[in-house]
């Protein structure tokens, strides 16, 4: 600090009161490169966060209003869609049911009596891989006649 006072004394008081001035300003100065600008820049980034993460809630809530309107409606329309698809590819591959029993959480439970084992099995594939109907329970029983079985399942679409 003597220093300081040191250097000062050497010139009048006008002199030091600039020099003193442009010290403040040139500390000021510093303040504000050094420290404000950069909280400033770092407060712009989170705002912009924000204000992108904000944009985004909204939408996926949105998005998840529409999921959920559509799984209602699929809720509904299940037991009738599910049914005609089994009736139809059950035809189409040359199957016949016997008994057919909608459940209460849009499953179907589905008897085939005397059923060949082939046609079953590409039935099976094709319900759970190009319908995207899920089998959650299957019962074989083999009958007198070879090549031939009973079935019990149940099948659900899948969400």
């Amino acid at each position: 600090m003597n220093q300081i006072l040191n250097f000062l004394n050497k010139y009048s008081r006008h002199e030091q009161m600039l020099i003193l001035g442009c010290g403040v300003l040139v500390l000021l100065y510093l303040v504000w490169i050094l420290v404000l600008t950069p909280i400033q820049k770092k407060r712009d980034q989170l705002y912009q966060a924000n204000t992108s993460s904000t944009q985004t809630l909204g939408r996926v809530q949105i998005l998840a209003a529409q999921i959920q309107q559509l799984r209602a409606q699929d809720t509904a329309n299940a037991g009738e869609n599910i049914n005609g698809l089994i009736d139809s590819s059950l035809r189409a591959n040359g199957l016949q049911m016997s008994n057919l029993q909608p459940g209460a959480n849009g499953d179907v439970r589905v008897r085939l009596d005397r059923a060949a084992y082939e046609p079953l099995m590409q039935w099976l594939y094709d319900m759970e891989y190009k319908q995207g109907v899920n089998v959650t329970d299957l019962s074989l029983a083999s009958t007198n006649d070879p090549g031939q079985v009973t079935v019990n399942l149940r099948l659900q679409k899948a969400q």
